[in-house]
């Protein structure tokens, strides 16, 4: 597909893709999204899942988990709140 500056290529109705700047060895993109819809770089949400998989496989507990145990065995968990077991010493 070859497009010039200025260009638009649209996404269903609320997503537009903006031809910015085009030259030979490169392309300059602008995107119109509406804010509900999250947008990642790739290679971020690949660093992203390889930390969480990491974690995971070295026992180590997500935040919202660690936070919540830690708050049971202070006594500081409200009523219907979920707890996370404890882990082995």
């Amino acid at each position: 597909m070859q497009r010039r500056q200025g260009d638009t290529i649209l996404i269903g109705d609320e997503i537009e893709i903006q031809i910015l700047e085009s030259t030979r060895s490169h392309v300059k993109l602008g995107l119109i999204v509406p804010k509900k819809l999250p947008i990642v770089r790739g290679e971020i949400r690949k660093v992203s899942e390889q930390n969480r998989s990491a974690a995971q496989g070295a026992g180590v507990e997500p935040p919202a988990l660690l936070a919540l145990r830690l708050r049971s065995e202070m006594g500081l968990v409200c009523a219907g709140e979920r707890v996370a077991p404890p882990r082995p010493k």
